[in-house]
């Protein structure tokens, strides 16, 4: 009954919010994987929407090269339907019991790096919703700048992937620096972009002669909330 109850309140509150009911049809989905006792890292799935999940299942090829930044479900079900992956990870505490799960599900296309925030001495000058500050509003990065974690991906030329997922940490650092490494043809996927600042710092993604824009709302996979996945396809 609890979960009845918290699913209706929620997708009353988001149908008002977003003018949309194309959650409603997730809720039988929803409500077993939430009494399953599962994960999205023991099912090998994103920790997104469902229609998300589902779409970009659906742009993944066996020749697809991926950025990701935050790891989890998404990287192994990433690494099973595309040719290789590089995934960033700032918590090294994940990042070990990933790093242990994917040697031991045999897993070889994966380039996966840890790469922690630092302490910085004006972190408190700085503002979360600048993406060239490189700091998070996460209570749990306070005092660190996540500099070097934006910017690994850098190092690879202009139009390296098919596919770039940003699910990390200063999201909307990690979006604008994504820019120019998308394929024409390929994704930029934005996950909880209900967060305004995530994309408001970036006005080059709102360029429709560039970029095509599809969103997915609703439940999110094992959990009590609802959210939104931002594709955007560079044209």
């Amino acid at each position: 009954m609890r979960d009845w109850l918290l699913y209706i309140r929620f997708a009353f509150r988001y149908a008002w919010e977003n003018d949309t009911l194309r959650h409603v049809k997730h809720f039988q989905r929803w409500y077993k994987d939430t009494r399953s006792g599962g994960s999205a890292l023991d099912r090998e799935l994103p920790w997104m929407t469902y229609d998300a999940i589902d779409f970009l299942g659906s742009i993944c090829t066996p020749g697809s090269v991926v950025f990701e930044w935050g790891s989890g479900g998404s990287t192994l079900f990433l690494a099973k339907r595309c040719r290789h992956v590089t995934s960033v990870e700032h918590d090294s505490k994940w990042s070990g019991y990933l790093r242990e799960r994917l040697e031991t599900l045999g897993v070889d296309n994966v380039d996966y790096k840890e790469i922690p925030g630092e302490k910085i001495a004006d972190w408190e000058a700085r503002d979360y919703r600048n993406p060239d500050d490189f700091v998070s509003g996460d209570k749990g990065s306070v005092g660190l700048s996540f500099e070097r974690y934006v910017k690994a991906i850098d190092p690879f030329p202009g139009g390296s992937f098919d596919i770039v997922v940003v699910d990390g940490r200063v999201r909307n650092g990690c979006v604008k620096r994504a820019i120019p490494h998308v394929k024409r043809g390929g994704y930029l996927v934005v996950d909880n972009s209900e967060r305004a600042y995530y994309l408001e710092g970036v006005p080059e993604l709102q360029d429709t002669a560039v970029w095509e824009k599809q969103e997915f709302q609703g439940p999110i996979f094992f959990q009590h909330a609802f959210s939104r996945t931002s594709f955007f396809k560079k044209r």
